[in-house]
């Protein structure tokens, strides 16, 4: 589908490869589950991936707080998605190459979109559909069942709390405390 042809899953250290942003909606189609892994304010601010006719939402998950601090939960608010590929963009794909480590080190299937979701060749470059952030987006704390909280109305502040108001990527647990 991409006009630039790179190989499928490029095989890359600590996770199961690089995969463009087009190469993401196709394996998003087929259940794969797209994690964003950038900040509460990154995805008010610029947008998000719309996933919309793929069926879907992406999981929004901030791998480092607005602050600048880790988030420690970031491994457990995965766990209930074992099993399934799991597909990590951030803004330019560096947070989401280590956030691919991380949870290939736990046991999951792990790719990198590549150039994230601003840089050149990342997902808005690429023509991909894009939407604002809403306030009943799938956050960390549904990451279990994320097929069933898409209509989950919950403000930000409550889906990520101690996160409102930060400008960071650094993760933080569900409770807004730094760690990790």
């Amino acid at each position: 589908m991409s006009q630039h042809s790179i190989p499928h899953s490029q095989p890359a250290e600590g996770y199961a490869g690089n995969i463009t942003p087009r190469e993401a909606v196709e394996r998003v189609s087929k259940g794969a589950v797209l994690v964003d892994v950038r900040t509460v304010e990154e995805w008010r601010s610029v947008g998000v991936p719309d996933l919309t006719d793929a069926g879907t939402v992406p999981l929004f998950l901030e791998w480092n707080r607005s602050d600048g601090s880790r988030n420690v939960s970031f491994l457990n608010q995965l766990n209930g998605l074992k099993g399934r590929e799991l597909l990590f963009l951030c803004r330019s794909g560096v947070r989401s190459v280590a956030a691919a480590q991380s949870a290939a080190a736990a046991g999951h299937t792990a790719f990198n979109v590549l150039h994230g979701f601003e840089a050149d060749g990342g997902w808005r470059s690429s023509g991909l559909a894009t939407a604002v952030h809403s306030e009943t987006a799938v956050h960390a704390e549904t990451a279990v069942h994320p097929e069933t909280a898409a209509g989950q109305e919950t403000s930000d502040s409550e889906a990520n709390p101690g996160t409102a108001g930060r400008g960071s990527d650094q993760p933080t647990d569900s409770h807004g405390h730094a760690g990790e």
